[in-house]
């Protein structure tokens, strides 16, 4: 999944270009997985940790950035990473398509809200809508998708204040409906992927930027 992820350009910028203007300072991207993020994220912070548990993976991370400056490779699990960190020593923290693999979400958006300086921002992006739940999302671990309410309550009962909260992706509500939680798909068909990055998400990105969709895949 993450290699077919990589491949996907407008994808992957759009989500950064959301994220871009709350970033700064001192950053870590949890669960960075090949890096797809993290060049992304890097031009707008002073610095950046990435933390990632699967030993693979973050082999990958250290040879693919070890002669960037600015990278910190940190071969961990979110626990062990909260655990030895300093409190308020970050200025962002960034999850994307992560918060949904970590069973205890609760104590996750906690420990981010202590590791965050004053005024410091976390910014989640996960799969939304329950009843999109497909085989897909069991196989790669998801325990849940997320509604706005419950992503809200997660992490404003760990103390945050909600800045922005909305939908993305309205055009692959559908799409996302009929291949994976009706026809029950378990993989991606990484050409089809490429051409909706190619020819429909810029037009997606486009409408949404003017008007916020009701609903949203994520």
């Amino acid at each position: 999944m993450l290699e077919d992820m990589e491949h996907l350009p407008n994808y992957n910028d759009w989500i950064v270009s959301m994220l871009a203007p709350a970033l700064r300072g001192r950053a870590a991207e949890i669960g960075a997985g090949l890096g797809t993020f993290a060049e992304r994220i890097r031009p707008h912070v002073d610095s950046l940790e990435l933390v990632e548990p699967a030993p693979e993976l973050a082999g990958r991370l250290t040879e693919k950035f070890a002669a960037e400056d600015g990278y910190r490779v940190m071969e961990q699990t979110l626990e062990d990473w909260l655990q030895a960190g300093m409190q308020a020593e970050f200025d962002s923290i960034v999850l994307v398509n992560v918060l949904e693999h970590i069973k205890d979400d609760r104590a996750a958006a906690e420990g981010f809200y202590r590791n965050l300086k004053a005024g410091g921002r976390l910014m989640i992006f996960v799969p939304a809508m329950p009843f999109l739940y497909s085989k897909l999302d069991f196989a790669y671990g998801h325990y849940r998708r997320y509604t706005r309410k419950t992503l809200r309550q997660r992490v404003a009962a760990a103390g945050f204040e909600i800045e922005m909260l909305r939908f993305v992706d309205f055009a692959g509500v559908l799409p996302w409906w009929l291949l994976n939680t009706v026809l029950g798909k378990t993989t991606f068909h990484a050409p089809s992927l490429r051409v909706y990055d190619k020819y429909f998400l810029p037009v997606t990105r486009s409408f949404e930027s003017v008007l916020a969709p009701p609903v949203g895949k994520i």
